[in-house]
């Protein structure tokens, strides 16, 4: 199809459906940092008796998949640019989950400067359309432009604060991190392939912008409340740099009661691979 910003709005975004069991909870958990610090704390989400979806485990919940390939973008050049989550339950297992998706917006930023596309994605049970959750998700696709803008976008995600963090919190990320996310469902040969990797611009295999947004995900309750009580019914951040398998990640968070504001860093290399996060404690 010709590639109008138009026709990437109206693209008919096919629906999904998921039937989430345990074992799926577990490996997205364990995928995440789960079980890997306080392995007794984070028990409920690693072990099948008395088990709680991890607060992030949504965003791989009935997937459209990679359906941005059918509108004529450079795929090899999209990079996931930001990622919003609202939670309104915890995702429930062994119930058909139904998902429905529309574009928002696309922000034409020139030939050759490439373009950001926005699009929601409702989760719900299938059978009463109970929600689960709303995610938003921005794509820079970077081998694009020139297409025109349309569509409303998201409002900017707010910068963090100008002061130092409250408390800071590290996860290492394992070197088989990629090997393992992508068990979920995303397996985008950029994340494990050093060739597809290098036609996409990078120099090597780079993690799922997901993996590490759950990882901060895991880092803000850990580092709040090390007994992993608590849950999360928001939690947003823009993708600003990427992360490398086998790097840690220095989480610093800001809190005013339960609103959180974050940012993830890569203190071996000075970038900031993780900026103007936002979370809610549940």
């Amino acid at each position: 199809m010709t590639l109008s910003a138009q026709s990437i709005l109206d693209f008919p975004v096919p629906q999904a459906t998921h039937v989430v069991t345990a074992r799926d909870a577990i490996l997205y958990a364990l995928s995440v940092g789960y079980g890997t610090d306080a392995p007794g704390a984070a028990l409920k989400y690693v072990y099948e008796r008395d088990l709680v979806a991890a607060p992030t485990l949504a965003n791989i919940v009935a997937h459209p998949g990679p359906w941005m390939q059918q509108t004529g973008v450079d795929w090899a050049r999209l990079v996931h640019s930001e990622h919003r989550l609202t939670i309104h339950r915890p995702v429930p297992l062994d119930v058909p989950l139904i998902s429905r998706s529309r574009v928002l917006s696309v922000v034409d930023r020139g030939v050759e400067k490439g373009m950001f596309v926005s699009f929601e994605r409702l989760i719900a049970t299938a059978d009463s359309d109970e929600p689960i959750a709303t995610i938003v998700q921005t794509n820079a696709c970077r081998g694009d432009g020139g297409c025109g803008s349309a569509g409303s976008s998201p409002e900017p995600l707010s910068k963090v604060p100008d002061r130092g963090p409250d408390l800071e919190f590290n996860v290492d990320i394992p070197d088989n991190a990629a090997l393992l996310y992508r068990l979920n469902g995303d397996l985008n040969p950029l994340h494990v392939d050093p060739q597809a990797a290098g036609k996409s611009g990078f120099d090597r295999p780079i993690l799922h912008g997901l993996c590490s947004f759950g990882y901060a995900g895991y880092a803000i309750v850990a580092a709040i409340d090390p007994s992993m009580a608590s849950g999360l019914s928001a939690i947003a951040a823009r993708f600003s740099a990427p992360i490398f398998p086998g790097e840690t990640i220095t989480v610093q968070i800001w809190r005013n009661d339960a609103e959180i504001r974050f940012r993830g860093l890569v203190a071996s290399r000075g970038a900031t691979i993780l900026d103007n996060g936002m979370a809610r404690l549940s």
